[in-house]
Parts: structure tokens; C-alpha cells; sequence
């Protein structure tokens, strides 16, 4: 699982690649490729899952875990008369997990798939929406 924090620089590392690769391994699911952005506003993950449809594609969050997954059969099978030369992509199984920083709004969490880029932005609280003191009144 990966972990979606504030500041950028603290959402890659080399350990979150070996954990990718790892997993890949493990499992008979993909990894697809994540692209990671971030601003003051937001942070947005673009994945690429060329070849899918919107039906294919499941986003949830549970439990402040981003979960993004696809179930899609590959059709190309060998037949009768001919074989596969080779193969370099498939449309295999696919799982990721972020887990989330206290600061994303569930609420305006948006995504969009267009030409086989899955975009998914994952906006901040403004600074007034996130209760930083409260006072605790005494009954």
C-alpha cells in the first residue's frame, strides 16, 4: 500500500518501487504505471490502463484507503492455425491501495478515464474546514 501524504516529496521512494515490483511478482495482477502530482490544492494520481472501459474500472475508499481495481478477461487466445508471437501488455487483474492523509475531502474526491489515462484528484480541506483546535465544553 502506498501512502498519500503532504509534502510531494515524502510520496515516492525507492521502497515504494520495490514494493510495486514485489507485488507485481507475488500475484498474477499488473502494476500499471502512476504518475503522482500535487499542489497546495491537491493531489492527483494518473494512471495508465490503456484498453479499458469505464465499466472495467472500481474506485472506492474505505477506511481512508483509496482503492483502485479492474477485472477485465484478455481475449487474445491462441486458435487454431496460429500462434502469439509475443506478448508485452495484457489487460490482467489489477489492484491499488493509497492510504490517505487526514487532510483529503472524501467528499470532492473526482475522477475522469479518458483515452486510457485514469485521472484521479484527491482535493485538501481548506484551512478553515480542518478543526485544528476545539474547545471541549464541560456538561
Amino acid at each position: 500500500m502506498t501512502y498519500l501524504t503532504s509534502p510531494a516529496k515524502d510520496l515516492y521512494s525507492p521502497l515504494m518501487e520495490l514494493e510495486r515490483l514485489l507485488s507485481k511478482a507475488a500475484t498474477s495482477q499488473s502494476v500499471p504505471k502512476v504518475n503522482i502530482v500535487q499542489n497546495d490544492d491537491w493531489t492527483e494520481l494518473r494512471i495508465a490502463i490503456p484498453g479499458l472501459n469505464k465499466k472495467d474500472i472500481d474506485i472506492n475508499v474505505n477506511d481512508n484507503i483509496l482503492v483502485i481495481q479492474s477485472a477485465k478477461e484478455d481475449k487474445l487466445e491462441k486458435t487454431e492455425g496460429r500462434s502469439i508471437l509475443l506478448k508485452e501488455f495484457d489487460y490482467a487483474n489489477f489492484k491499488l491501495e493509497y492510504k490517505l492523509s487526514e487532510n483529503v475531502d472524501m467528499e470532492k474526491i473526482d475522477a475522469k478515464y479518458n483515452n486510457g489515462i485514469l485521472t484521479v484528484k484527491l482535493p485538501f480541506k481548506k484551512e478553515d474546514e480542518t478543526v485544528k483546535n476545539k474547545k471541549i465544553e464541560l456538561k
